[in-house]
């Protein structure tokens, strides 16, 4: 009677623990279900054409890992590029303001082209995971700041979402500088951060309706050019001496009076 019952109660015990596993297992597909249907429903939504861009983006960005600080930054700067590349395309696509519009081209311009000169600079190597964490909170920051910005249309939404993105470069090119990284790496990440900030100045100025200005317009205002110099001051001319006076011509002589024969005789001479 015993073991029946011994047998009975591993046997109810077993059948509690399938059970309890696969509440488990229900649990955990239906939070995966959850955050799956979050995400298509994020896609889908209409009034953020971007956030498939976005995702995907982060995602990227997350993912790329390099062999150290520097090298991190720039798999990580290549991946945000494509990101704004991706939105800016996506922006043309929705009817934007001509100002938007513009901005948005060249954004595909100017990145197509960094990302070409950031492949340079890819390094070869055993990727190190703890230089990639580095940028874990600037990336979150930025992306958080990304999916939460909203305008009052499309090309006000894409310029919200510009501006975090921007302004999320500058964030990680500053990472990138506090920790190690030199030579032509570091070069690229400072003319990185300060193109990213004119980019930052450009979207602020539009948000507050002023007209689009190109980038090269927003430089720092260029230094004074140095005043020309002055030519050197004129030697004094060498004075001349005066001219001699003339001389004054001698008197004539009187001439001799001639004694004629005559008065000679007479005695007047």
């Amino acid at each position: 009677m015993e073991l029946i019952m011994k047998k009975v109660m591993t046997g109810l015990g077993a059948i509690a623990l399938m059970a309890s596993l696969a509440a488990c297992s229900g649990t955990d597909e239906t939070a995966q279900n959850g955050a799956a249907n979050d995400m298509n429903t994020m896609m889908a939504d209409p009034d953020n054409p971007f956030a498939q861009s976005e995702m995907a983006m982060d995602s990227a960005i997350n993912a790329a890992v390099g062999v150290n600080a520097g090298d991190s930054w720039v798999r990580k700067m290549i991946e945000h590029h494509k990101g704004a590349i991706e939105m800016s395309r996506v922006a043309l696509t929705q009817k934007p303001t001509a100002d938007a519009a513009m901005m948005a081209q060249q954004t595909i311009d100017k990145q197509t082209k960094e990302i070409a000169d950031l492949e340079k600079l890819v390094a070869t190597g055993n990727p190190d995971a703890a230089s990639g964490e580095l940028y874990r909170a600037a990336t979150m920051q930025m992306h958080d700041a990304m999916m939460g910005a909203k305008g009052a249309d499309i090309s006000e939404t894409y310029l919200r979402k510009m501006l975090a993105h921007h302004q999320g470069a500058v964030a990680m090119s500053d990472v990138a500088l506090a920790n190690g990284a030199t030579g032509a790496v570091r070069a690229q990440i400072e003319k990185t951060k300060a193109d990213q900030q004119k980019e930052v100045a450009i979207v602020e100025a539009m948000l507050r309706g002023e007209p689009m200005t190109p980038a090269a317009q927003v430089a720092s205002p260029a230094k004074a050019p140095a005043p020309a110099a002055s030519p050197p001051d004129p030697k004094p001319a060498t004075a001349k001496p005066a001219p001699a006076k003339p001389k004054p011509a001698p008197e004539p002589k009187a001439p001799e009076p001639t004694c004629l024969p005559e008065h000679r005789a007479a005695g007047h001479c």
